[in-house]
């Protein structure tokens, strides 16, 4: 599920969502997703983060595919250039790409009534990525949330999650 799809300047499409899945009561709610400001509702802002995003985005498939590589031509034109083109161009309810940041979705969720559970993950996600030899990724941990980035810029963030007032059973 693409939580940031459902993020609207009103914030109730998300809100609704995530109350839906609170009943479903699950053990863990698991978030993935780009860590950019792309849902504000001025054009300069959202230009600006895109601009500086997806340069981290560009920069870091350089480093790792060749520019004449048939994933990475495909990568570009079938996933970046969609979502660049909804950012910067469609507005109201056209905008569908609507990423936030890792502190938005703390929010999101705690008003939802869900509580970060910590990853412990760090040693075995740093080995992953010594393991493909890439210099300039970078790992962080903020407040429960694993963030994934190109040299300090933050690109991806990783957290779990669970419903507050869990009943045992």
């Amino acid at each position: 599920m693409h939580l940031h799809k459902y993020v609207k300047e009103s914030r109730g499409s998300l809100k609704i969502i995530l109350k839906s899945i609170k009943k479903l009561n699950p053990t863990l709610l698991i978030v993935v997703e780009q860590d950019a400001n792309h849902n504000g509702p001025f054009f300069l802002g959202r230009f600006l983060e895109s601009l500086h995003y997806y340069s981290a985005i560009f920069d870091s498939l350089e480093a790792t595919l060749p520019r004449n590589s048939p994933q990475r031509m495909k990568i570009e034109k079938y996933h970046f250039a969609e979502q660049i083109h909804n950012i910067v161009v469609c507005e109201g309810y056209g905008r569908i790409e609507r990423h936030e940041r890792a502190d938005q979705w703390r929010r999101q969720l705690g008003r939802a009534d869900f509580q970060v559970v910590g990853l412990k993950c760090m040693s075995q996600v740093r080995m992953m990525l010594s393991v493909y030899g890439c210099d300039g990724y970078t790992l962080a941990n903020e407040k429960g949330c694993l963030l994934l980035g190109w040299k300090g810029r933050p690109i991806m963030l990783a957290s779990t999650w669970q419903p507050q007032n869990i009943q045992s059973s």
